[in-house]
């Protein structure tokens, strides 16, 4: 059994919203005299209804698959992935370290329950923009476009997939020997491949996440006036604090190296805040240099790959 196999698992999210757009014939026919051309060559698409009363199902989706990239804050703690989950296969799959199971679980719970309501919220308003559309848009508008509420409604999904990593010791088919040797040997393959990119995940994360704070302090002047000129915010330490908390649990190989980073990263920063850091200057310059440092020994030891 691999690593991955034992230590991760995939998580997928999956959900779909109403575009609430059609392309329009008799639009299309109208852009294409106005520009003197035909519709070989322009198709014209209209709103069914005010895109403002469909953003909140739309919104709470996008955040949750930023989640999942390290590009949002989870729903239920407001803390980030720093870096995001590491890809599986570049279609919607990330893989899980168990070791944040519990708390990836309880965010996409959070963010399903919140996209739930919303698509309950929607459905309350839904038959009122169809008037308003029919009403402000009377020449483009079609009964026949829409459907009933509650179809338009169906088009609003959520859902998280969780499966195990595939692994060479659980090849189970009837097959010749040459082609279940083969098939395993496959298996073995990805998952060293993958393992490997997990690792260069977990480095290229500490790197970017160092890097990006020390070069927030040091653009960063105290000096009246200057203040506005490179600002850093809270967040920018705050995801060095996340970063040393949750490495662990991205470190699957137990990398001694990765693991001497989370600790310097920790000692770099130590207790500060944004706050004390943006009023001591000297404290600055120092901790930009310790964390450059960490971001370089990680890069000469893994290359910059």
């Amino acid at each position: 059994m691999s690593i991955l196999n034992k230590k991760a698992t995939i998580v997928e999210l999956t959900g779909s919203t109403w575009r609430a757009t059609v392309s329009d014939r008799g639009a299309t026919d109208g852009t294409a005299n106005l520009y003197g051309t035909t519709p070989k060559w322009v198709t014209t698409s209209k709103r069914l209804v005010d895109p403002e009363v469909l953003r909140k199902p739309k919104a709470i989706l996008a955040k949750a698959r930023n989640y999942l990239r390290g590009e949002s804050p989870g729903e239920a703690d407001g803390k980030f992935i720093p870096g995001g989950l590491p890809p599986w296969d570049g279609k919607g799959g990330y893989i899980l370290p168990n070791a944040l199971n519990e708390t990836v679980v309880r965010n996409l719970g959070a963010f399903q329950s919140a996209f739930e309501d919303a698509v309950q919220e929607l459905a309350a308003v839904l038959p009122a923009a169809i008037d308003a559309a029919r009403t402000e848009n009377g020449q483009l508008f079609s009964d026949t476009d829409y459907g009933t509420v509650e179809e338009l409604l169906s088009r609003y999904t959520f859902g998280v997939k969780f499966t195990t990593i595939p692994d060479a010791g659980d090849v189970r088919v009837e097959a010749s020997k040459a082609f279940v040797e083969a098939l395993a040997s496959s298996l073995e393959e990805q998952s060293r491949r993958k393992l490997h990119e997990v690792t260069s995940h977990a480095v290229k994360t500490v790197v970017d996440v160092a890097t990006h704070l020390a070069s927030a302090l040091s653009g960063y002047s105290d000096e009246p006036g200057k203040r506005g000129a490179s600002p850093f915010r809270d967040s920018t330490v705050d995801k060095v604090r996340d970063l040393v908390g949750i490495l662990p649990a991205l470190n699957v190989t137990g990398d001694a190296k990765i693991e001497q980073a989370r600790q310097d990263l920790l000692l770099a920063v130590g207790n500060r805040s944004a706050k004390q850091l943006r009023a001591d200057a000297e404290d600055r310059e120092a901790v930009a240099k310790n964390l450059t440092a960490v971001a370089d020994n990680l890069t000469n030891i893994f290359g910059s790959d």
